[in-house]
């Protein structure tokens, strides 16, 4: 072969692989980006606040003394399910039932005063009734007349004065019995045993201060529990009673607790130089577990009433700061294969949906990825929806293909 036919050949070859990759090109930015697509309908959106707390009986009744007394008996034993007025400790009664002995003693002492100042009164206004008659018979002076009198005043004074001893000493000896019947210790609530702290021997105290003996034992309901939590001040104001609550004890970390929000505190606590809210959770009663007061537990409170809206994936809407420092949420749609930029309106929204309130309908197809691509994107550019996989087969032949670029490199290096 010549050598301009040779050269004609050649530069023919190039030609046609130039155009080749031309047409390519033009092909591939004709059929657009690949993205990913998303059809915009109803979601289950359920955004949530994490909180954390104890777990409670919702009815538990620590009981104290009233009295100080030694522990003679104790009727029950923890576990025990008692009903409300049962017996369940007696302390010593000798202190007391020797208090009522005196204060009964007090109170006759306080009856006889009395019979013997009616008597004295009546005597006296027997003499004051003789004395009016020698007076009007002149038979007594007005001086004498006077003392009469006075005598009667002071008697019926006196009489007042031993009535209200009476009434003194009934009031001190009711409260000798009040006391004395304190002694016996009774079941203010139907429940169960939870805690019996004291035993027989000690003394009890009565007090509230954590001393030995102050605490004789807690009475529970424990039918019924609830939930303790904190919340922080920040999301304090989204909460509202009535709202649902999963609740996670840490003995069973994966059995959700249904509950709702049952009371939200009005004053904040001070922990960590963080303020935080209590907000209480009845849980509904459990199948299967056996929670018990004082479990710590996290929970999950729901913002929403977990009814369908429409969404969208959250990684596809973005957003933009606009004039007067206004942020504005858009979307990327595609439109017969070109991408329209959506400003919309966002509301609820969880780990995975974002609520829409406007700017889409049910059936609009938005742009969910890849970021790259989202993040370039221009108005009008032509896009395609990509196939679920395709990126994974891309990147694998990608891989295949640059290894065999190596190979046949390193085989011409090698013939060289």
């Amino acid at each position: 072969m010549k050598p301009t036919t040779k050269k004609a050949l050649v530069a023919t070859l190039i030609v046609a692989a130039l155009v080749t990759v031309f047409t390519l090109s033009k092909l591939r930015g004709e059929s657009g980006k690949e993205v990913d697509i998303a059809v915009v309908a109803e979601q289950d959106v359920r955004p949530t606040i994490l909180a954390s707390g104890v777990l409670a009986y919702l009815q538990e009744v620590k009981l104290t003394s009233e009295v100080v007394a030694k522990v003679v008996a104790i009727h029950v034993a923890e576990g025990d399910h008692v009903q409300a007025g049962d017996l369940l400790l007696t302390l010593d009664q000798e202190t007391y039932r020797n208090a009522i002995a005196r204060e009964e003693a007090s109170r006759r002492q306080a009856v006889i005063s009395i019979e013997r100042q009616r008597l004295a009164l009546a005597l006296a206004e027997k003499k004051l009734e003789r004395g009016e008659s020698l007076r009007e018979r002149q038979m007594i002076g007005q001086s004498e007349f006077d003392d009469l009198r006075n005598a009667r005043d002071l008697a019926r004074v006196e009489l007042q004065s031993s009535e209200e001893a009476l009434r003194r000493a009934d009031a001190i000896l009711g409260e000798a019995r009040e006391l004395l019947a304190k002694t016996d210790i009774r079941a203010p609530i139907t429940g169960t045993i939870v805690d019996l702290p004291i035993k027989i021997g000690e003394t009890a105290i009565a007090s509230t201060n954590a001393f030995a003996g102050a605490s004789l034992m807690t009475i529970a309901d424990t039918a019924a529990i609830q939930a303790e939590l904190k919340v922080d001040e920040a999301d304090i104001a989204r909460i509202q009673v009535g709202q649902a609550v999963d609740v996670y004890a840490t003995a069973f970390p994966d059995t959700a607790i249904k509950g709702r929000v049952a009371r939200i505190a009005l004053a904040p606590t001070l922990e960590a130089q963080a303020r935080t809210y209590e907000v209480i959770a009845l849980l509904e009663e459990p199948t299967g577990l056996v929670l018990r007061s004082g479990m710590s537990a996290r929970a999950d409170i729901f913002l929403g009433d977990g009814g369908r809206v429409l969404a969208v994936p959250v990684e596809a809407v973005g957003s933009e700061e606009v004039d007067e420092k206004k942020v504005e949420r858009f979307v990327w749609v595609d439109r017969d294969g070109s991408a329209r930029r959506v400003v919309v309106e966002v509301g609820l929204s969880d780990d995975r949906w974002e609520q829409i309130t406007s700017g889409l309908q049910a059936g609009d197809r938005v742009i969910t990825g890849p970021g790259r691509i989202l993040r370039t994107l221009l108005e009008g550019e032509r896009v395609t929806a990509r196939r679920a996989g395709e990126s994974g087969a891309r990147a694998g032949r990608e891989a295949e293909d640059g290894e065999t670029a190596n190979v046949e490199r390193s085989s011409g290096e090698g013939e060289g």
